[in-house]
């Protein structure tokens, strides 16, 4: 940011004391306006994509493939790295031959973990290890494991066992259907960056330029850092960044939150905010966004709505402290950085 746009932020962001209560009102109202009908208009795009056959047929794909733990991409990606390859889509050998693939003769799967569990409180189940899958699986946001019968139940881990994976690259057969979210191209506004980069530091986090393996951004609330992939164009760098000051914002790096099991939700939330950021920049975000946040949601807009309340409220602090228009007061940090890594937020969100 040049020392002209800093001196002339300073001066705006005085305004607002000066301001009287009816018109911080009708500003703070239009600008709500403006995020809830940008927030809206996500949502119609992904309806619109999502009744495209070809975007189902690749959603039906995308259900068969487990995500991975972060422990597990680790261990993909270093296996990877020493075979001289970059994973893409990963599954095990039964995945790939219901989706019309097999694993070319020769190839040695890639080792992850998975956990062998069993349900608790109940008699039948009662030390006997579950099924193990191909992976150790995320979860879901919405609670535990059913039990046979319907009722809610608790599976405890009992421990982990190796099991093979292999990457598309080692497997010939039927194309997978994909619609893939679009880098972004060209320049940002010269001080948007800067400007975002200062609300970030303001909750305590670095921003760096470095390499993020195959995500364009991650967000470590550990280290209190933020890395943003350094061979991407001005404007898909910034709208990553503001996607990662969102995670910030929303919450989903507080201590607590259960972002591996809540990661749709999160994803969803955080993009949707970067969308309406980037809109008010100038930019359209909307070749990566539309289809990244569909995916995150499965296609349902009824996570979009009622993420709506998280999302209008990050976009306005961000917003508000980019036109200027803040209380001049710090922003409230998502946990001090003392302390320690949270327990399943302390895994890196891995992000657009």
């Amino acid at each position: 940011m040049t020392s002209t746009t800093t001196s002339t932020t300073r001066r705006r962001k005085g305004t607002r004391a000066q301001r009287s209560p009816a018109n911080r009102e009708a500003t703070d109202a239009a600008r709500a306006a403006r995020i809830a009908a940008l927030h809206e208009q996500i949502g119609a795009q992904v309806e619109r994509l999502t009744a495209d056959p070809q975007w189902r047929a690749m959603l039906d794909t995308a259900a068969r493939f487990h995500r991975y733990s972060l422990g597990n991409q680790l261990l993909i990606m270093a296996q990877a790295a020493d075979r001289g390859f970059t994973p893409t889509r990963v599954a095990g050998f039964g995945t790939w031959k219901a989706l019309g693939r097999s694993v070319i003769k020769g190839q040695r799967g890639l080792a992850v973990l998975a956990p062998c569990t069993y349900r608790a409180g109940s008699d039948h189940d009662q030390g006997a290890e579950e099924r193990a899958g191909e992976t150790a699986a995320e979860g879901s946001c919405g609670g535990p494991a059913d039990r046979e019968d319907g009722t809610p139940g608790r599976r405890v881990l009992r421990g982990f066992r190796v099991v093979h994976v292999f990457d598309v690259s080692q497997t010939d057969g039927q194309p997978l259907p994909e619609i893939r979210p679009e880098l972004l191209t060209g320049d940002a506004p010269a001080a948007l960056w800067a400007a975002l980069t200062d609300q970030v530091a303001a909750h305590g986090y670095t921003v760096t330029r470095a390499d993020c393996g195959p995500a364009n951004g991650i967000t470590d609330p550990a280290t209190r850092t933020v890395r943003v992939r350094p061979d991407v164009d001005g404007a898909q760098a910034v709208k990553t960044l503001a996607h990662e000051l969102a995670h910030i914002e929303c919450g989903h790096t507080a201590h607590g939150f259960d972002y591996l099991g809540c990661r749709g939700q999160a994803e969803a939330e955080a993009e949707s905010v970067a969308y309406i950021v980037t809109a008010w920049a100038g930019l359209n975000s909307g070749p990566y966004t539309v289809p990244y946040v569909a995916g995150w949601c499965g296609g349902d807009t009824a996570v979009l709505r009622a993420a709506a309340a998280s999302v209008t409220a990050a976009a306005g602090r961000i917003l508000a402290s980019l036109e200027g228009d803040d209380d001049g007061g710090d922003p409230e940090p998502a946990g001090p950085a003392s302390q320690p890594a949270p327990d399943t937020a302390g895994v890196l969100l891995v992000a657009a």
